[in-house]
């Protein structure tokens, strides 16, 4: 199958077990019998990190991927398939199974509960391809459209689905909502009427055998609220849908994190798929799983967290947001940014002056970054217990200044803007910042059109909803420190400290 692939790729195919042999001086077997299946597992590892340059394809063993860290590896580097099929047929590939170690005299049986066992790892691809029906040249032809796709993989075992990031991406809106839910399909989205991109939906699903219940909410922060959740749910269960209906959200991060959560409370659950048709949702709230709405205490301090069957990220819908949504929406890049590394703090600020111009290449490329960082994190921590707090950069402070405004005074780009600040100072007082580092982010953001007046905005009453953030504990906070890029950290502070380093205690 690697040879068909790089057949029609125009490039050069591996056997990741004729390497192994290569390097081992001895077949399969009888490194299973002579060392056992440990070292072969390390040869495996010593194989794929001493690849020729020349190689495009490789064709892995089927135990391969279940290291997990040799699975991320290939997710990050790479373009992962699985190919699967029933038992019975790989039973009737591999005959009497000669020359494979892990199968005795029922190929069949220990097949199946290889698959079982495997299962969480093969789902964590880039597609997840059943060949039991399917001739070589087909499978080949399914693969090369994977890839030319290059969609981001949120690895979660059998919860894992794909981000699609590019131009068109969504019209594919039907056939991903009929891969993934058997029944009806509840639209939500932002009523506004400047807004074509719901009717797109409405359309591709229809032609897909699914014309979606349509449900219009506003899409501001200020009716994010329990009342537009009520709304879908009604709206569903008056058209009398059942367990195997799909709510898709299209709009930005307000219409996503209600259609979330009203897709994983209705009916106990319902699958969920998610069109952001902001910069804002496609950096960051479109992806990850959190749902919720604001309460009069603060933002989103009711909520789930709740993974979408896929996300449709298509740039052409950003051609009718407004320029200053679209450059608030920014701020989540630079956060993603300085979270992930020098290089794409780098790549931001390269691509700054085409990023307020809205051009469409490097709006793909500071997507993509973003969304393969949040996929990373929420791989290794999906419920906010460590490491994924680090995605609440610039929020704690950022959150506040939006609640000061009662919604309305700040965008919520805008206020992480302000609040990745007001981090770097708390940083910087602390004693674990640079001012350098505070001046270079300062200067991306006032680059990229985002406001930098910390101190004319920060107030007593936006400090105090610090007091109600969702990372309090008592009278401390999880506060993000960012050093510097790629190496930001989570420290307990005394919400009077905080005050206290931003000079406003």
């Amino acid at each position: 199958m690697a040879g068909l692939v790089a057949g029609q790729l125009g490039t050069r195919s591996l056997d990741l077990d004729a390497r192994v042999e290569e390097l081992a001086g001895r077949s399969i077997p009888e490194i299973f019998s002579e060392r056992g299946e440990g070292a072969f597992r390390a040869l495996e590892k010593e194989a794929l990190e001493t690849l020729p340059g020349d190689v495009g394809v490789l064709s892995l063993g089927g135990g391969t991927v279940v290291d997990d860290e040799t699975r991320q590896t290939l997710l990050r580097d790479g373009i992962l398939v699985t190919l699967t099929a029933e038992p019975s047929v790989l039973a009737a590939r591999v005959g009497a199974g000669q020359g494979r170690p892990l199968l005795g005299e029922n190929p069949r049986v220990d097949l199946e509960g290889i698959l079982n066992a495997r299962a969480a790892a093969y789902a964590e691809a880039h597609a997840v391809i059943d060949t039991s029906s399917l001739e070589p040249s087909d499978i080949a032809s399914e693969i090369v459209a994977v890839r030319n796709l290059s969609p981001i993989v949120v690895p979660l075992g059998p919860r894992t689905y794909r981000v699609e990031v590019g131009r068109g991406a969504r019209h594919r809106v039907g056939i991903r909502a009929g891969e993934h839910a058997a029944g009806e399909a509840v639209l939500v989205f932002d009523g506004g009427d400047d807004r074509p991109w719901p009717q797109d939906a409405v359309r591709d699903l229809t032609r897909a055998g699914k014309p979606p219940i349509e449900v219009k909410l506003p899409g501001d922060e200020a009716h994010k609220s329990v009342a537009s959740v009520e709304r879908i749910w009604d709206s569903a269960l008056e058209a009398e849908v059942d367990r195997r209906a799909i709510v898709i959200g299209v709009g930005g991060g307000v219409i996503g994190d209600l259609s979330g959560f009203a897709a994983s409370t209705l009916l106990r659950g319902v699958a969920l798929g998610q069109i952001p048709t902001t910069l804002l949702a496609m950096v960051d709230s479109s992806v990850g799983g959190k749902t919720g709405f604001n309460r009069p205490r603060g933002k989103n301090l009711v909520g789930t967290f709740y993974q979408p069957k896929f996300v449709l990220c298509d740039v052409e819908t950003l051609s009718t947001l407004p320029s200053e949504e679209r450059i608030a929406g920014l701020a989540e890049a630079v956060k993603s940014a300085w979270l992930d590394s020098e290089e794409s703090v780098a790549m931001l600020e390269r691509d700054a002056d085409a990023l307020i111009a809205g051009d469409a290449d490097a709006t793909i490329r500071a997507v993509r970054m973003s969304v393969k960082l949040k996929s990373r994190i929420v791989h290794e921590d999906e419920r906010e217990s460590g490491r994924r707090m680090l995605l609440n950069l610039g929020h704690t402070v950022g959150h506040g200044l939006e609640a000061a405004g009662e919604y309305r005074g700040i965008r919520h780009g805008e206020g992480v803007a302000l609040g990745m600040i007001a981090a770097m100072r708390v940083a910087a007082g602390l004693g674990r910042g640079r001012r350098e580092e505070t001046e270079r982010l300062t200067r991306l953001l006032g680059k990229l059109g985002l406001p930098t007046d910390l101190d004319r905005r920060l107030n007593s009453r936006a400090l105090a909803f610090i007091g109600s953030d969702k990372k309090r504990r008592g009278d401390t906070i999880h506060f993000v420190i960012p050093r510097f890029p790629g190496q930001t950290e989570i420290a307990a502070l005394g919400l009077d400290e905080v005050r206290a380093a931003l000079g406003k205690s």
